[in-house]
């Protein structure tokens, strides 16, 4: 239950800093917006890591490099939420972010990137994705 309690949690500041970040855009520019929220977000991490004394970042050399820059992807995804926000608006970017994810998640799990078993979809899960497509085309006409 825990697990589902973050991922609200997760969809719902998600949300909130694509917003935050789309008004900051309008007025700095995308890529000053990236810079503001990725540079506040480490600063934010980096406080709670301090106060809560924990000192796991030291085993970052166990960590492979790609893996280590992986944080270099939200820059893109600052901008790219920024410019969807402008062009969309709120429900269809944050719809087709949400999609977007379930069909890469789909796609790496499906080809066994993650270590487990490829996945093997259903009907019901084809219908699913449909069904989610639709509502982004509902939203956007």
């Amino acid at each position: 239950m825990r697990g589902i309690i973050y991922a609200i949690l997760g969809g719902v500041f998600l949300t909130l800093q694509s917003t935050a970040n789309a008004a900051i855009g309008e007025h700095l520019g995308s890529w000053q917006a990236a810079v503001l929220t990725q540079g506040t977000g480490f600063a934010a991490a980096m406080l709670i890591v301090w106060l809560t004394g924990d000192r796991s970042w030291k085993k970052l050399k166990q960590v492979k490099l790609p893996f280590r820059l992986g944080g270099a992807l939200a820059a893109f995804i600052i901008f790219s939420n920024i410019a969807a926000f402008h062009h969309n608006g709120a429900a269809v970017t944050v719809s087709a972010i949400l999609i977007a994810q379930i069909l890469a998640t789909l796609g790496m799990e499906k080809a066994g990137w993650f270590g487990n078993a490829s996945l093997r979809l259903r009907a019901p899960q084809w219908i699913g994705i449909a069904l989610m497509i639709t509502g982004i085309l509902c939203l956007s006409f």
